[in-house]
């Protein structure tokens, strides 16, 4: 679907400020989390179980904000639709049914970086309605080449056996980070099927989680890498 015109592939390089955990409720995943109280004698930071001692952004890391060189919405409930790109998508919406964020970075660090940690970001909507439950996302490999001006969801490209990734609260208040350390880190090793990261959401409730996709309001989808 459309090209993000507006969001050149620009990083943007600043010191790493610390990630701070969020609230929910836990996924069937025992790494993946949204909240205090389920990770046992470690914290739920970023997303994740982690370790007291484990920090998701080193603060001798820089922090590098990519913008998505293309990003398409698949809709099950759209088909094989025109494309377009939505102003904020609803993700888990049982209406709209599954939904798979197609998201191509163009990297700014050399192949040989030491990646500590990297996410999507992903920015509520504004006075969107609340899901009626947390919502687990998975995350996976795009393995073919795509573009936004053809892909549907007839038409998606191949993709890598998808993991869980991100629980989303029931009412988000701050950007939603999906960890995807292990996809980034591999950019390294050049694979040929390495065409970009794939968000999934299935349609299971009744309203979703809007995130903007920074057509007239936020920023939209953003890759934050932490390099050392």
């Amino acid at each position: 679907m459309r090209l993000l015109a507006a969001l050149a592939p620009v990083a943007l390089l600043v010191a790493a400020p610390p990630l701070l955990g969020c609230g929910g409720a836990p996924a069937a995943d025992a790494g993946v989390c949204a909240g205090a109280g389920v990770c046992g004698a470690g914290h739920c930071v970023a997303g994740r179980c982690r370790p007291a001692s484990a920090l998701p952004s080193p603060i001798d890391a820089r922090r590098v904000l990519l913008p998505p060189a293309d990003v398409a919405v698949l809709a099950e409930d759209g088909g094989d639709a025109a494309p377009g790109l939505p102003d904020a998508v609803a993700l888990g919406r049982a209406a709209t049914g599954d939904v798979v964020l197609l998201l191509r970075f163009a990297p700014t660090f050399g192949v040989d970086a030491d990646i500590a940690s990297a996410f999507v970001v992903l920015e509520p909507t504004p006075l969107a309605p609340p899901a009626e439950g947390a919502l687990t996302l998975e995350v996976a490999r795009i393995l073919d080449p795509w573009r936004s001006e053809t892909a549907t969801w007839g038409r998606q490209p191949r993709l890598s056996i998808p993991e869980p990734a991100a629980v989303v609260r029931r009412r988000p208040t701050t950007p939603l980070r999906i960890d995807v350390t292990a996809l980034v880190r591999g950019w390294a090793r050049r694979r040929l099927d390495d065409h970009g990261i794939a968000i999934l959401a299935p349609g299971s409730d009744a309203v979703g989680a809007a995130y903007s996709m920074g057509i007239s309001q936020g920023t939209g989808p953003l890759l934050e890498v932490y390099v050392r």
